[in-house]
């Protein structure tokens, strides 16, 4: 996964690993997640003082908006307003650093409730990606890190409905990829997966995020690991990270235009 490609001069397991995730995962909605984690790789290599809470709240909004910029942000301008109001929070209630939210281990439940001060890392995707990554690399202590969902982002979302794992059996639908319905069926998906073999669902999302956005999001069927599993459905559309369905005339049951859905247990 890109953000677990470090640059050289960054040291895993360290304060500073948990600081450069924090504020990357921060800015990771709705953007090219391999150019933007690229970009942090180079820009750590060249400015790793910018990845410091003390250093960020004395940089001027013009110029860490440029750099937000220069990573990729989508949205620079709140971009370094987050930055800097998680500088501030991180100073003032955890040293600095953000491995001290988990001095000692707590649930899932207890993170989010607490991730909720930050901004953007207490969305639902978001916050399910920051617990995974933190947690995944021991930067944080969380006691039922196991039952930690997918982070269900456009590519796993992408990858779950052309496979046909969760079908639209409406003539028409259009909902975002981070909310309920969509979000919390997918989850609930592969959550059900993960479970028949004995893992993670947090572990499904490397293979599943890996063969969406290099497979799914080119419809590169050819190559692609699960094909003979796949449905290939067709007509679903995604517009940032709204995905938009409509049936074809003639093809299909049709349920009315209320959203139906059935979830099919996934092969993995």
């Amino acid at each position: 996964m890109p953000e677990y490609i470090l640059s050289d001069n960054l040291v895993e397991g360290s304060k500073e690993h948990a600081l450069y995730l924090t504020f990357i995962v921060s800015i990771d909605y709705m953007t090219d997640a391999v150019k933007l984690w690229s970009n942090a790789r180079g820009a750590y290599r060249i400015y790793p003082e910018r990845f410091d809470p003390k250093v960020i709240l004395k940089l001027g909004d013009r110029t860490l908006t440029s750099f937000l910029r220069g990573l990729g942000a989508r949205y620079p301008e709140s971009g370094a307003q987050t930055w800097k109001t998680i500088s501030k929070i991180l100073i003032e209630k955890y040293n600095g650093d953000p491995r001290d939210l988990t001095q000692d281990p707590k649930t899932i439940q207890q993170l989010k409730s607490e991730l909720k001060q930050f901004p953007y890392l207490r969305g639902n995707k978001l916050s399910n990606f920051y617990l995974r990554t933190m947690g995944e690399k021991g930067l944080l202590k969380i006691s039922d890190f196991s039952e930690l969902d997918i982070p269900v982002d456009i590519q796993v979302a992408r990858f779950t409905l052309y496979t046909g794992v969760l079908k639209v059996l409406s003539e028409s639908f259009e909902g975002c990829v981070h909310k309920d319905p969509l979000r919390g069926l997918i989850e609930e998906a592969w959550r059900n997966a993960a479970r028949k073999i004995n893992t993670c669902p947090w572990k499904l999302d490397e293979p599943i995020w890996t063969v969406g956005s290099k497979l799914c999001s080119k419809r590169q069927c050819s190559n692609c690991p699960v094909g003979d599993l796949c449905d290939k459905v067709k007509g679903i559309r995604f517009k940032d990270a709204v995905v938009l369905w409509q049936r074809a005339a003639g093809v299909g049951p049709s349920k009315g235009n209320k959203p139906h859905w059935q979830t099919v247990e996934a092969a993995v």
